[in-house]
């Protein structure tokens, strides 16, 4: 579907009023834009930038008048990130303006260009180049939008920021959102209909909630989904990348924030859980953070790191295997004590065996009550 070209959407001069509306609707075009996840993106943007600069103009801004969106996507800015902002924003100087909503205080919200902003403020600049435009109806999703369509967010803020929209939009608690979001994507994919969901990434509202009637799904499902590709998100791919990631341990949430543990790693090692390996909860985070050390150290790829996780579970999995089968032969020489065996045992020989059998059921007490 080729995409409208909105640079020559506003050719002549206008007066004052008409420029405030004029840049409010080129702001509903960029967000369309970003979801229609088009290869043309980027060029469009340009010229909307260009369009932007026109009708409003870049002014210089007080980068202490700044302030950030308190619910803004990106909510891991390391200093590293920064670092490498400030060093490009040093050799190339500020290409792209920031955009700014302005409150009624005489500050500003930061829309779009967070890492810019702090990059300029490490460097000791007091102003930054900016385009002001009229406040969103829905900031919180203007600046996801945003993010989605320029920043890299790290795969958990991602996640954490497009569920929160989803649960607001759709009205529905995280319980409810994860569980009618696996039920219905299962379905889909169960009756064949993955690709035919894709494409309704690419065509308007109403087609996509003509699509979704076509598919059969109607109600509370049809809103999910209608919120994640409004949004410009496959609800398949939402569904196996994103949502996983809310439910990582708490140890590999960490290293992804603070030392940039790529999403495709992350769920890999979290696949070596208490449960897996047969093993307490404190021992599968020291196999977890042991395994993630090395991946960040040696900079294993996706490949390399699940052959490391693979090596980690065939080890305890032939532990348990050997544990388990000598357990079951001492199974099968228990079951052997029919009862006619024990009424040909003497009085003293059932006496011992009872007074075994009570010692060994204390000590398997003490097994599972410390492995909890």
């Amino acid at each position: 579907m080729a995409l409208p070209k909105i640079a020559s959407k506003f050719s002549n001069a206008v007066q004052k009023t008409e420029q405030e509306q004029k840049i409010a609707e080129l702001q509903i075009e960029v967000e369309r834009l970003r979801t229609a996840q088009s290869p043309e993106l980027e060029n469009e943007l340009q010229k909307l930038r260009e369009q932007l600069q026109n009708q409003s103009g870049e002014v210089q801004v007080d980068l202490n008048l700044i302030d950030p969106n308190p619910n803004q996507p990106r909510q891991t800015i390391t200093p590293e990130l920064i670092q490498a902002k400030a060093r490009l924003l040093k050799k190339h100087g500020q290409i792209s303006a920031v955009i700014l909503v302005r409150q009624n205080n005489g500050r500003y919200i930061l829309l779009d260009g967070q890492l810019r902003t702090e990059g300029a403020k490490l460097l000791g600049w007091s102003t930054i180049r900016a385009v002001i435009v009229s406040m969103p109806k829905d900031l919180d999703q203007s600046a996801l939008l945003t993010f989605l369509g320029f920043e890299d967010l790290n795969p958990l803020d991602k996640a954490e920021a497009v569920f929160k929209e989803v649960m607001k939009s759709a009205n529905l608690p995280m319980d409810e959102v994860s569980t009618m979001l696996g039920t219905v994507i299962k379905r889909i994919e169960r009756n064949g209909n993955s690709k035919e969901l894709a494409k309704l990434m690419a065509v308007s509202v109403d087609q996509q909630q003509q699509g979704l009637e076509l598919l059969e799904i109607t109600g509370k499902e049809q809103s999910l989904l209608l919120v994640l590709l409004e949004l410009g998100l496959n609800p398949s791919s939402v569904k196996a990348n994103l949502m996983p990631m809310l439910y990582l341990p708490q140890d590999l949430k960490q290293v992804i924030r603070q030392h940039g543990l790529k999403g495709a790693h992350a769920l890999a090692l979290a696949t070596l859980s208490a449960k897996a390996l047969d093993i307490s909860e404190n021992q599968a985070a020291s196999e977890r953070i042991a395994a993630t050390d090395e991946v960040l150290k040696k900079n294993l790829t996706v490949t390399e790191t699940r052959e490391l996780v693979r090596k980690i579970r065939i080890k305890y999995l032939k532990s348990n295997e050997q544990e388990l089968k000598e357990v079951k032969i001492i199974f099968q020489k228990v079951n052997g004590i029919s009862g006619d065996l024990l009424k040909k045992a003497s009085s003293k020989q059932l006496h011992e065996m009872r007074s075994l059998f009570q010692q060994k059921l204390q000590e398997i007490d003490k097994v599972i009550a410390t492995s909890k």
